[in-house]
């Protein structure tokens, strides 16, 4: 066997391990380098713990903030970092040289069904070619383990992470039909809403969004659930609730204003509760690929030219 063919099955072993090896080395934290890789954080160190097995060394060392190269460790990435993404970028224009590119957006249910759908043929239209797909969740910034390039999420500002930029702010207004509307006369204060039917979206205990307590609380009030009170585990669906005239339900603007302009709702007051939370894009890579980032771009400015 030619020294060749020995540096080929040496590399081939060990080529997942470097690739770990070199995300961490730039992240300098493992669950950082985890997501990017999408792979769990134990998968990610069993590779790091491969690797320096197999080379006999220790790689990093464990700091406060996270890890941090051992002088070995600097020697192997001084070694590896530039050829190994001038190959894994090369390799990946090669494999994708005919294909149609294509990008995966997860977001959660509401923005995909109330922003995104009503403007994805305009999206379409300023991205092609380019295959478009959606993966819908009640937190998207959890979908781990597969493909994401963008994910959209709501998320307070003190929890973004790099590369986040914001689409909007949370601004939420209590909304109902019209038809509703005109059978409760005389609504003025948030405290006049306790005790009529109120749609409520069933959220999960970590959920970064307005909810029926915490809207009332903007406005000092406690919320004590009344007589009626209708749950539901899709926004889309609370919504159609609303346009039905089954209650109040609570509407964040910038999802709903076409519904608004169109009087399929009302609000049912003038107050409106905000946050320091929002809307934010990012991409997946440091790096995305052209179509990811013409898609990234196109919402983030539609977003604002929206605002």
């Amino acid at each position: 066997m030619n020294n060749i063919s020995r540096d080929y099955i040496f590399l081939s072993r060990h080529a997942a391990g470097l690739c770990a090896f070199v995300v961490v080395a730039r992240h300098g934290q493992l669950s950082a380098a985890a997501r990017e890789l999408r792979i769990s954080q134990p998968g990610l160190s069993q590779r790091l713990k491969s690797l320096e097995d197999s080379l006999e060394i220790t790689l990093f060392e464990r700091t406060w903030r996270g890890v941090r190269l051992t002088g070995e460790g600097a020697d192997l990435l001084a070694a590896v970092d530039p050829l190994l993404g001038t190959l894994a970028a090369d390799f990946r224009r090669f494999a994708q040289r005919n294909r149609t590119p294509s990008v995966l957006v997860s977001v959660d249910f509401a923005f995909a069904s109330l922003w995104l759908l009503p403007r994805l043929a305009r999206l379409r239209e300023a991205v092609r070619p380019v295959d478009l797909s959606m993966l819908t969740s009640q937190q998207p910034e959890l979908a781990a383990g597969l493909s994401v390039d963008l994910t959209v999420r709501m998320a307070e500002e003190g929890d973004t992470e790099a590369g986040e930029t914001k689409l909007m702010d949370e601004r939420v207004s209590a909304v109902c039909s019209p038809e509703f509307l005109s059978r409760y006369r005389g609504l003025t204060e948030p405290a006049d809403l306790l005790g009529l039917p109120l749609l409520s979206l069933s959220t999960p205990v970590t959920s970064h969004w307005h909810d029926w307590k915490s809207w009332f609380a903007h406005f000092g009030l406690t919320d004590r659930p009344g007589h009626e009170r209708t749950h539901f585990t899709s926004y889309d669906i609370v919504v159609r609730a609303a346009q039905a005239g089954l209650g109040i339900a609570l509407g964040w603007h910038g999802l709903i204003d076409d519904m608004l302009a169109r009087g399929e709702l009302v609000q049912a007051l003038p107050h409106v509760a905000t946050s320091n939370r929002g809307y934010y894009i990012r991409a997946a890579q440091d790096t995305p690929a052209a179509a990811a980032r013409r898609v990234h771009d196109w919402i983030l400015a539609e977003a604002g030219r929206a605002a």
